[in-house]
């Protein structure tokens, strides 16, 4: 075999480390061993209805494929857990964990059923109509403000009893 032979399949995949990103993009650099490649793209979840991007971060291990043996037109596949990216504390075999470095963790297990969202900050939901939520029943613990009307179709409590049909005793005062 010919040494620019040996030198190609030698490329078609090798393992690196990013050695530098361009920001908001999905190009980074990879150090293969003792070189550096030209920005190659990465493997993202994209198409015609629908972008998903995850930043990119030096130091992060990843595989580039180069389909020809050219490694300056290959393309980055990340996300290989190693002794410096574990897996999620979480994970397990029925359980999809998303964890943000700032510690928020996003989990859906599909056993048991439920999805758990544990955000460190605030939450913001802005939708351009209604929002809906159905369930049997909706607990919230904390202060609720609400800017706006409230229109309720039920009964209202409190820890004394009904108050939807009450009477203010001094109304008829006024």
């Amino acid at each position: 075999m010919s040494a620019e032979l040996l030198r190609k399949l030698g490329n078609i995949a090798a393992v690196g480390t990013i050695s530098e990103v361009v920001e908001a993009k999905a190009l980074v650099r990879v150090t293969l061993l003792d070189r550096v490649t030209d920005f190659l793209p990465v493997l993202m979840f994209a198409n015609s209805f629908k972008k998903h991007f995850a930043p990119l971060r030096v130091g992060e291990q990843v595989i580039v494929v180069s389909p020809y043996g050219e490694a300056s037109s290959g393309f980055v596949i990340r996300g290989i857990f190693n002794r410096g990216c574990r897996e999620p504390e979480l994970a397990n075999d029925t359980t999809e964990v998303i964890e943000f470095e700032d510690g928020t963790v996003v989990m859906y297990d599909t056993k048991a059923k439920v999805l758990f969202l544990n955000c460190v900050q605030d939450i913001k939901v802005v939708a351009g109509g209604k929002i809906e939520i159905k369930s049997p029943s909706v607990s919230i613990e904390g202060e609720v403000n609400i800017v706006g009307n409230l229109k309720v179709s039920g009964t209202i409590e409190d820890v004394k009893g009904d108050l939807t049909s009450h009477d203010h005793p001094d109304a008829s005062a006024r």
